[in-house]
């Protein structure tokens, strides 16, 4: 592999050198090249069968890595090696093959003039995980290198990874904290047991229930584990950004070290800042610092995808310990995905757990990864037919098997679900919700069906606070800090106040509510929103958590993929399921399996029949975490000013004053791309930075304005 990289490093601009290319070079960064300047370096490493290399050459620019069944089928195929050459053009097709041809042997020997002699070293090619890993070094030097000769962009000097100073600063941390009361008691247990744990596997299970300090006891785990293995970063992955918000102010507090900037240390990626344009590479999120929190969105897709800007980041993962937080939700089981058929494109269901356990397993295995899969409703995948190939054995618990009664046994005491019925427009909804006892949760499935029902109830006059992805996530820390006020025991603020948000507020979050509406979506999801409610037992009669169903009218929207599991949920509520006599794990399992079979027997496993077959641009689209495109979107006016006029901020400046906003959208906006930023685009209706955040301009437009 690393041959393969030396080679696809030397020859991947191989045909800039063509003299007409070089021409038109010279006529600045953004003229358009008269040849495909892939093709010769293709050409080249593919006759001397560096077929790694070759790949790796064909897919460093977009769209990137290419279809085995239409590139490569041999290593002298001379179909479709260009870049942009396919069946439709055989004209241009032939044209390139043959200025390649011509041009070829001057080509090389101007190389060797300029670099010394080199031999490629032949092998097979190397695909899947191993390529797109090999790419991503090829990519990451080739970005870095145009950033900093457009914009003189340097690559980030991080701090060190100092694992033993930072074990033993989040060790002092922790015993600042309280630990009166017998929760606390349990969580001090909890803590105790992992710093001090000799468990010793790259793949480990955590099912400790909600509130029982899972962020510092997995994080204390993965040290000590980063320790032992020479671990080269910590990563820890939610899959709602909020979650990220509170445990990064969690472990900076806990992490970072004297003289250290928190945010060197503990850099939160919330959504995708990858660019592909020379114009915005310096832009770019990178995963450089040694604490990466990142969504699992963001570290799931760039698994599976086939474009180089994506790929940029992946090589820093291999050595690296994770704490996947809240596993329940870190991907969907499967999904209704796009692939390509024949001259078009087809719509097909297809598994997508399995190929993702898969490449976990490879990073365990051949890449010195090690993994928390972490939740206080685990569903234990990993025994299912269907999801592994039969051979991966229990997952080792972090939880000693002397805590795990008394920590059911006082979940079971917290919180009930209850089903409240159908309600049928925003008003009635919002009636049910005031006539419970405050503070009150409501979650909604659809950002505008949050935005619909938050809007309508405060002018309704009533109290209330709105979280969602329509709000940058700056905005979204400043609202997070104005509910943690209201909440906390020392606060004198009304009860009577109701906070309407998304499911990104329903796990994770160190946040306690006395009562709680969840639209019904699945089961994990349900108790998931009994993690937010009486959570450390302030009520003694417990607190509730309503399962209710909503028809679509008046602004309010459905949720495309909520029907299969919320069908299971409904028959788990008819069995009685939900009565308390089953733990939340058991719990989340056994919905698992019945989604499962859902549909008669397990769906085609299309995404891992995507990637065995070579086939790299249906691995991406198939392994999507959520079946939309979206763009980055900067509403901070002065940010988009700044980045208009050519400077070039903090990739964490880029995402705490932006947005993404679904593809289809930007269009029927009217949204432009910011002047010389290829792919960020910038927001130019109402923004309400302390309430709707975009939504604002959206419902402006339609027919409630705000």
């Amino acid at each position: 592999m690393r041959a393969a990289v030396g080679d696809a490093v030397l020859f991947h601009d191989l045909g800039k050198l063509d003299p007409q290319t070089q021409a038109a070079l010279r006529r600045g960064r953004d003229a358009k090249l008269p040849w495909d300047h892939i093709d010769a370096g293709v050409a080249h490493l593919s006759s001397c069968k560096a077929m790694t290399a070759a790949w790796v050459v064909r897919g460093h620019h977009a769209p990137g890595l290419p279809s085995r069944p239409h590139h490569f089928t041999g290593p002298n195929d001379r179909k479709l090696r260009g870049r942009r050459h396919d069946d439709a053009r055989p004209d241009t097709h032939r044209a390139q093959i043959d200025r390649t041809d011509g041009e070829l042997p001057a080509l090389l020997a101007l190389h060797e003039a300029l670099l010394g002699p080199h031999r490629p070293t032949p092998g097979k090619a190397l695909h899947g995980l191993r390529l797109r890993l090999a790419l991503s070094c090829v990519v990451d030097g080739d970005h870095g290198d145009s950033a900093g000769f457009t914009r003189g962009w340097a690559p980030p000097q991080p701090p060190k990874p100092r694992w033993e100073e930072r074990r033993d600063a989040l060790d002092a941390y922790v015993k600042t904290l309280s630990e009166s009361g017998q929760r606390n008691a349990l969580r001090r247990a909890f803590y105790d047991a992992c710093i001090n744990s000799t468990l010793n596997a790259p793949l480990v299970a955590c099912e400790g229930p909600v509130g029982i300090g899972k962020t510092t006891a997995v994080t204390a785990w993965l040290l000590r584990r980063a320790i032992a293995t020479g671990a080269r970063r910590l990563f820890v992955v939610a899959p709602q950004t909020t979650i990220l918000t509170q445990t990064a102010e969690t472990l900076r507090k806990a992490l970072v070290l004297d003289g250290e900037r928190p945010d060197a240390v503990v850099a939160e990626h919330h959504h995708r800042a990858d660019f592909d344009h020379i114009s915005a590479r310096d832009l770019a999120t990178l995963w450089s610092a040694p604490i990466i929190l990142t969504t699992s969105v963001q570290f799931f897709e760039t698994l599976s995808s086939n474009r180089p800007s994506v790929l940029r980041k992946l090589h820093a993962l291999p050595g690296s310990v994770v704490f996947l937080d809240e596993a329940h939700a870190m991907l969907p089981v499967s999904g209704t995905r796009t692939r390509a058929s024949g001259s078009g494109t087809e719509r097909v269901a297809t598994a997508i757990l399995p190929q993702n356990w898969r490449w976990i397993g490879e990073l365990a295995r051949e890449w010195s990864c090690s993994f928390v899969l972490a939740s206080g409703s685990l569903a234990r995948f990993w025994e299912f037919d269907g999801i592994t190939d039969g051979t991966c054995p229990p997952l080792p618990d972090l939880v000693p098997a002397t805590l795990t009664k008394p920590l059911r046994q006082a979940e079971a005491e917290r919180v009930r679900y209850v089903h409240a019925g159908r309600f049928f427009g925003p008003a009635a909804l919002a009636d049910a919700v005031a006539a419970q006892p405050g503070p009150r949760l409501l979650i909604m499935n659809t950002v505008q069906s949050a935005a619909v029902m938050a809007w309508r109830m405060r002018k309704a006059g009533d109290d209330v606070l709105h979280l969602s992805t329509a709000l940058c996530p700056r905005d979204r820390t400043a609202i997070l800090a104005e509910i943690q006020r209201r909440l906390s025991p020392e606060s004198a603020y009304p009860t009577k106040w109701t906070l309407v948000g998304t499911s990104l507020l329903e796990a994770g979050l160190d946040l306690s509510f006395r009562t709680a509406f969840r639209e019904r979506f699945g089961t994990a999801s349900l108790i998931q929103v009994g993690g937010r409610v009486n959570r450390d037992g302030e009520w003694s009669d417990g607190g509730t958590v309503h399962d209710f169903l909503v028809s679509p009218t008046d602004g309010l929207t459905a949720h495309p993929e909520a029907r299969t599991s919320s069908e299971v949920l409904g028959r788990l509520f008819e069995s009685g399921a939900l009565d308390g006599s089953l733990a939340p794990a058991d719990l989340v399992t056994r919905a698992m399996r019945r989604e499962l079979r859902s549909g008669g027997g397990p769906l085609p496993d299309h995404l891992g029949q995507a990637e065995k077959s070579m086939n790299y641009p249906d691995v991406t689209s198939l392994g999507r975490v959520i079946d939309t495109e979206t763009e980055l979107v900067v509403v901070d006016p002065v940010l988009a000013e700044r980045i208009a006029a050519g400077a070039s901020p903090p990739a964490t400046d880029i995402l705490a004053g932006s947005v993404q906003i679904r593809s289809a959208r930007i269009d029927r906006l009217g949204l432009l791309e910011i002047s010389g930023r290829r792919g960020i685009y910038h927001w130019t209706h109402g923004y309400d930075p302390a309430f709707l955040g975009y939504m604002h301009g959206l419902l402006s437009i339609s027919d409630d304005d705000p």
